[in-house]
């Protein structure tokens, strides 16, 4: 038999780098100043890392189909494997709205309307259209192989490089900008101000920049001598993109007024660039319309991506025969459906809360949390499967020998996401003291809800929902 081709190291590299590039949270990691080095190296190191490194463990014992949910059943059971499978598909419903909500701002800067992007009924109105566009588009083709990898060249490593190349530019000329987010440089301002702990939770969405981390440790097996070049590829893939978003970040922060940012208009940076340095306006045009190719072309790929996991689960009796339901072409038909109508109740929040900014970074802190809670799973996971099963196979073993290691890294990892679940209850400075309370109902409520409905319907399911032919297999 044909042996697969393994990976080479700059060819995991680069996998796992194409998993973060995105410009989308440059504008949320500008806000936070210098500071923003601070935060990125510790979301790197504390949160990123560790999680990729357990990650890479894992998969390699366990390398069937399934990642998480397989590595949380074999450890903790069939009831948290199905609850960490529900997770990670109920935080899409939160990270698609959050995703979506910058199509209306792309919009109006590809006709030249930019004032739209900040009118929060027609932001409402276009993650509605986009995304049961989207879906319905993907019930009709295969989106996913028209679109192909153009798609992320187009909507995100051009603009990133533009964005970087602006920023260098634009530095160069001016230097610090003293009305900026920089403003005069203090080593003080290195830390984040404690005094205001409103602007905490901004770490969370800096950290939702590595969320998904795990995700390339399904190549771990792929590649030449796993425990040498695996961690090679992983550390330089984390330190190639603190750099490359510190870089975008710096430079945007010092092109936008301090106070301005819009945290779901990438576009904003672009037009003071290239306002500055004289480029012809049509440039933030068509830099949009790419951005905006890059968001549908994700939206286009979470739309299947998930809804394929969970028929599994469902198939597996985990969830009513409802559940099961395809269309002629295989497609999870009630799954795609019903992740449509929650994400179209959850973009209610745009209504609701009339500052773009605002609503984009609750939205992006709650799916942040619901991914903490599968990480905290995964860390324990990773410490119960040395005991339950060390008889298994490791090719990627942190430690040669012995369990320190193991306890040291899933200790840390699970201590920064408690760390980052508290901080994500902190209500962020653009929400009124009046809203906290509400703030605080809002993230502990979806917290609570995503995970107590995953643990009902584990406790009531019935033995006919197993599929016939899962059954007999």
């Amino acid at each position: 038999m044909k042996q697969s081709k393994k990976l080479s190291l700059f060819g995991l590299i680069g996998i796992t780098m194409a998993f973060f590039g995105t410009v989308r949270s440059v504008p949320t990691l500008a806000s936070t100043g210098w500071a923003q080095i601070f935060y990125m190296v510790l979301a790197a190191c504390v949160f990123a890392l560790p999680i990729a490194l357990m990650s890479a463990e894992l998969s390699t014992g366990w390398p069937e189909e399934g990642g998480p949910q397989v590595w949380v059943r074999n450890a903790l059971g069939e009831k948290w494997g199905f609850v960490t499978s529900w997770l990670l598909w109920v935080q899409m419903f939160f990270g698609m709205v959050m995703v979506a909500s910058t199509v209306g701002v792309l919009i109006g800067y590809v006709i030249n309307k930019p004032e739209l992007g900040t009118n929060n009924i027609f932001i409402f109105a276009m993650i509605l259209i986009s995304y049961w566009g989207i879906t319905f588009l993907n019930l009709k083709f295969d989106m996913v192989k028209i679109a192909g990898d153009w798609g992320a060249i187009i909507g995100v490593y051009i603009p990133f490089l533009a964005l970087v190349i602006l920023g260098v530019l634009y530095m160069a000329k001016h230097g610090i900008n003293a009305d900026s987010y920089l403003g005069h440089f203090e080593a003080s301002k290195l830390l984040p101000d404690l005094s205001d702990l409103g602007s905490l939770p901004t770490l969370t969405g800096i950290i939702f920049i590595f969320a998904g981390v795990e995700i390339s440790s399904v190549h771990a097996n792929n590649i030449d001598n796993p425990k040498r070049n695996y961690p090679i590829a992983v550390i330089a893939s984390v330190l190639l993109l603190v750099v490359f978003n510190l870089v975008a970040g710096l430079s945007v922060a010092d092109s936008v007024p301090a106070g301005k940012m819009e945290l779901a208009n990438i576009t904003q940076p672009f037009v003071i660039m290239t306002q500055d340095l004289g480029i012809p306006a049509i440039f933030n045009n068509i830099i949009s319309l790419m951005i905006l190719i890059g968001v549908l072309v994700q939206l286009s790929a979470w739309v299947l991506g998930p809804s394929k996991s969970m028929i599994k689960v469902a198939d597996e009796g985990n969830l009513p025969p409802f559940f099961q339901k395809r269309t002629a072409k295989g497609i999870p038909i009630s799954f795609v459906i019903i992740q449509a109508v929650v994400i179209s109740l959850v973009s209610f929040l745009y209504v609701v809360i009339p500052d773009i900014s605002a609503a984009f970074l609750i939205i992006t802190i709650t799916t942040t949390i619901l991914y903490c809670v599968v990480y905290l799973l995964i860390a324990i996971s990773a410490i119960k499967l040395r005991y339950k099963m060390p008889e298994v196979e490791r090719p990627f073993r942190l430690g040669s020998k012995g369990n320190g290691l193991m306890w040291f890294i899933s200790g840390l990892s699970i201590l920064s996401v408690i760390v980052t679940i508290l901080v994500s209850l902190i209500p962020p400075s653009s929400i009124s003291q009046s809203g906290h309370v509400g703030y605080i109902i809002y993230q502990v409520g979806a917290t609570v809800i995503m995970i107590g409905i995953a643990l009902l319907i584990f406790k009531f399911k019935k033995p006919e929902w197993k599929k016939q032919d899962t059954l007999d297999d």
